[in-house]
């Protein structure tokens, strides 16, 4: 099977495959970047059993599944993310190695996510879950042009749905030229009525 790639202008996205075992559990290891993920840093046993339900997920010949992030020049792992299909809707999801964390990294990625998602995968709409006390991960999507949208009481956390839609920006448009369009309108008749 071929390893599906995503290129960015910083970054590349290389799906998982067997072998990268080591790679991913250097993810794990860490307390702060599985916080908000499995509540604990995973020992090797338990980050290789969930490295194989990811492999399972990654056997389909298609872009959906886990991704390296790696810094497109170097070479050096940034993170990880997900790609998902859920019904009519793509998800996203991302983690970053805390050396890299406050350099607008998770931003760009989600961004990037966001803009394959909608020009390759041609998703009309683009979710995130996030947990809703991670509030760096909150500002993230924020920053990426998400939109909070619903509170999810899970069985084992509280998050919130972020939505992207393409079809946003279109309404946001219309609503921005109408209101210019008004003001002006009103401008114009205010300086009409003044010059009289």
């Amino acid at each position: 099977m071929r390893t599906f790639t995503i290129q960015t202008a910083r970054f590349i996205l290389t799906k998982m495959i067997d072998g990268d075992q080591d790679k991913y559990y250097s993810l794990c290891r860490n307390e702060n970047v599985m916080k908000f993920v499995t509540g604990h840093a995973l020992s090797r046993e338990e980050s290789d059993k969930m490295f194989r339900e990811f492999l399972i997920e990654n056997k389909s010949d298609n872009y959906f599944g886990r991704y390296f992030i790696e810094e497109r020049f170097t070479g050096e792992l940034i993170g990880a993310v997900k790609l998902d299909k859920i019904w009519n809707e793509i998800e996203i999801g991302y983690r970053i190695m805390e050396e890299y964390w406050g350099r607008g990294i998770a931003t760009a990625i989600a961004k990037d996510l966001i803009s394959f998602a909608r020009d390759t995968l041609n998703a009309k709409r683009v979710i995130a879950f996030v947990n809703v006390e991670n509030a760096a991960s909150i500002r993230v999507l924020e920053k990426a042009g998400m939109d909070n949208i619903a509170t999810i009481n899970d069985f084992t956390e509280v998050k919130y749905k972020f939505s992207y839609s393409t079809q946003k920006s279109t309404v946001v448009k219309k609503l921005v030229d109408a209101t210019v369009e008004l003001v002006e309108g009103s401008l114009k008749n205010l300086k009409e009525i003044l010059e009289k």
